[in-house]
């Protein structure tokens, strides 16, 4: 009886792992999507007020403004005390001099050194 209850805790705690995992990548996919469907639609200070004021800001050529977000984390997998790989995403995204979202990408920012590389693509 003691070893059945040892099993169906374990796979209670396996399914917890997983639904945490994709949770997680879900997170991710939101933030993608949100900036796939707001370009040309969203100003700064809607971005401003759904995420708070960028981790970095820059001017660059002809009044356009580079806004850069990172997202990180890092921890402990399972009951291995192993520590997984840092993560970090950063989200970069350009407005126009009005203030308008005009182009956005993603990229790791984990690996040393990171480079973060404009994001235009000619979208006006």
């Amino acid at each position: 009886m003691a070893q059945r209850w040892g099993h169906e805790i374990m796979r209670w705690i396996r399914f917890c792992l997983v639904l945490g995992l994709v949770c997680c990548g879900a997170c991710s996919e939101f933030e993608t999507g949100y900036f796939q469907s707001k370009v040309n639609q969203v100003t700064q200070e809607e971005v401003a007020k759904r995420y708070g004021m960028p981790h970095k800001q820059e001017k660059q050529q002809g009044g356009r403004s580079l806004w850069t977000y990172y997202v990180r984390g890092s921890g402990t997998s399972g009951y291995s005390g192993y520590a997984r790989a840092e993560y970090c995403r950063a989200y970069l995204l350009t407005f126009d001099q009005q203030g308008m979202l005009r182009d956005w990408h993603d990229q790791d920012c984990a690996t040393k050194p990171a480079k973060i590389t404009e994001p235009f693509s000619g979208r006006n």
